[in-house]
């Protein structure tokens, strides 16, 4: 797997960061039908398999991540990232790694039910000594698909999507730039998490 230069980056900025730290929680957040902001959801579910490593929880919060608190405080992360569209005055595209005292500063766009600020701190009650990053994607397009077509439902029922909460409900309306960009997110944590100790 060959990766662009700015995906190369990424890749050694995460490698630093997960270097000292032993349990890692991606958590992606988002509204899937509102263009680009289905991003987080798009790249977690994508990761999900990774849940097989005991070191490593990949969460889809999608626009309630608050509901899946309790599986975060049952995890105990030593790390926390959370992926989210962003807008952080940039160039479209432009993805940036921030603090956790930044967040505030860089809001996520959609209207979550929880405001990020709120959520990181009920996540940092439970679990004091966290670490949490914010992994952050300027979009190109956040219109809202009126459509509300379920995810594959010739491939995933209901039953599944109750069973597997990583599971996108809806259909995603990502622009072709989001999806490209979403991928490379992808193949840089599957190559890392590919080597990662169990």
């Amino acid at each position: 797997m060959v990766l662009e230069e700015k995906y190369l980056k990424l890749k050694e900025s995460l490698e630093q960061l997960l270097k000292s730290q032993q349990k890692i929680l991606i958590l992606g957040i988002g509204e899937n039908r509102m263009g680009d902001d289905g991003a987080g959801q798009l790249i977690t579910f994508k990761l999900d398999s990774f849940n097989e490593n005991p070191n490593i929880c990949i969460i889809n919060g999608g626009i309630t991540p608050e509901e899946r608190l309790d599986e975060i405080i049952a995890f105990q992360p030593e790390l926390m990232i959370i992926i989210d569209v962003i807008d952080t005055h940039t160039p479209r595209g432009t993805i940036a790694i921030f603090e956790e005292n930044q967040m505030v500063n860089y809001l996520p766009i959609s209207s979550h039910s929880m405001p990020l600020p709120v959520f990181v701190d009920r996540c940092r009650h439970y679990i004091p000594g966290i670490k949490m990053k914010l992994l952050g994607i300027r979009p190109y397009s956040l219109a809202f698909s009126d459509k509300y077509a379920l995810y594959k439902e010739d491939v995933y029922s209901l039953d599944d999507k109750e069973t597997n909460l990583n599971i996108p409900f809806y259909e995603f309306n990502l622009t072709e730039e989001m999806e490209k960009i979403c991928e490379g997110i992808i193949d840089v944590f599957t190559l890392i998490f590919e080597n990662y100790e169990k």
